[in-house]
Order: C-alpha cells, then structure tokens, then sequence
C-alpha cells in the first residue's frame, strides 16, 4: 500500500497540499527501504499496525496522532536541482511554524533534508520526482510517542552524518519539548492548511510551472512502475 496516492491524483492542480494528523500509528518505508531491515515486523504485525510505503526517498519513520503531516505536489520549472527543492521547501515549513509560533524561526535545515533544532530532528521530509513534478512530504514531531517509534523501528540502516548513531529517544526532538508546552497536532495542521500554499508560492514563484498535462500520462506511468517494482514492504 501507499501514501502518497491521494496528492498524485490531484496532480492537474498548480498546487495541491494536504495537511493532516494520523489517528492511529502508521510505519511508512521510504522507497527504497526494506521492512526486515528497517523496522520489527513482529511488533508491527502483533499491533496491527500498517506498514505502508511511500514514492519518496528517505528513512522509515512511525505517523500517529503526535505528528503532522505536510504533503504538497507541484510543477516545477527544473527536472534537477533536488537540493535547492529541499531547502526551499522545507524553508516553506520553517516559516509556517514561525508564523504560528515566532520562537519556530531558529529552526534549521541539517543533513540532507531534515528540519532540525541543534543537532536534533524535529522533521524529517522526502521527495519524489518525475520530471517537472514533484511531491514533498514533510512529518514534523509535535508531541511524539517516542515508545512507539523505538517499539517498531530499528536503528536505521543509513543515517545521517550529524545522527552519530544516536538512538531514536537521544536524536528525535519535538515542538512539545523545544517550546515547553504541548501544542495541539491539529491546531498545526489547520494553521499549516491556512497558511502554506501562500509562503510555497512565494518562496517558489521563480521555480514553478503551471500543470502539464502532456505530462500526465508518464506520471502515472512512473507511479505504476515503482507500485509494480516496490509492490511488498
């Protein structure tokens, strides 16, 4: 199964954008990870828990009611520049959260994507790319249940230089414990909901393209291609 198919679907709009909070726990693999490498199955499957996967690359990570999750797709101009998406979009992130809360602007980009506090990740985001189109997907920790993520996932199989194999529960922060006070998942997402697509467009208005139906047809098909290749966790 996947999570990234309710924004593909919409991907005849200029910008489509879904913020939203899980009710129950989730495991998501990036695309190219493997479950019996990345996360105990036996918990997973004893709990019920779905392991789904998603377009993008990056680490496996755990969604449930302590995170928001930001998913936007959208038509840039270069079939390149990955990095420059990153940081623009995950700027995006940084200055929403401000704009709800202004101590959120000392957040930071660390490693290849993560949006972080110090040396501590408080969002960790993904891309998926076919040509002109791009889907990011950000999951930013509001007030985790860090039991949850050490109780499914392993120690990942690839991490970042500045993780130096620290354990979920010592490299995971969180907006709970970086502001002092547990802020509400969806009063976020809402916020976020509100207020995004106008700092993506601004922060992005010399990248974006309008929709490209010329490319649709490949889209689907390179969305077929990786449900075929990646079809089992």
């Amino acid at each position: 199964m996947w999570i990234d198919d309710l924004i593909l679907k919409r991907m005849a709009e200029p910008i489509a954008q879904w913020c939203w909070v899980p009710e129950d726990p989730h495991v998501i693999l990036g695309a190219s990870n493997r479950a019996d490498t990345e996360i105990d199955e036996e918990a997973c499957l004893r709990d019920n828990v779905p392991v789904l996967k998603r377009y993008g690359g990056g680490g496996t990570v755990v969604l449930h009611s302590g995170c928001v999750i930001v998913s936007v797709g959208l038509w840039v101009k270069s079939p390149y520049q990955n990095q420059l998406y990153f940081q623009l979009l995950n700027q995006a992130i940084i200055k929403g959260l401000a704009a709800w809360d202004p101590a959120c602007g000392v957040l930071s980009q660390n490693g290849i994507s993560d949006i972080c506090i110090g040396s501590k990740k408080i969002a960790g985001t993904s891309l998926f790319r076919s040509k002109h189109y791009l889907l990011y997907q950000a999951s930013i920790l509001v007030d985790p249940n860090l039991h949850l993520i050490e109780r499914y996932l392993k120690h990942p199989s690839k991490e970042p230089t500045y993780r130096l194999n620290r354990s979920h529960s010592d490299f995971l922060s969180s907006l709970h414990e970086f502001l002092g006070k547990t802020p509400s998942s969806s009063e976020i997402s809402q916020f976020l909901s509100l207020t995004l697509r106008t700092i993506i467009e601004d922060l992005l208005k010399d990248h974006l393209l309008p929709p490209q139906p010329d490319h649709f047809a490949a889209l689907e098909a390179r969305v077929k291609r990786n449900s075929e290749f990646h079809n089992d966790p």
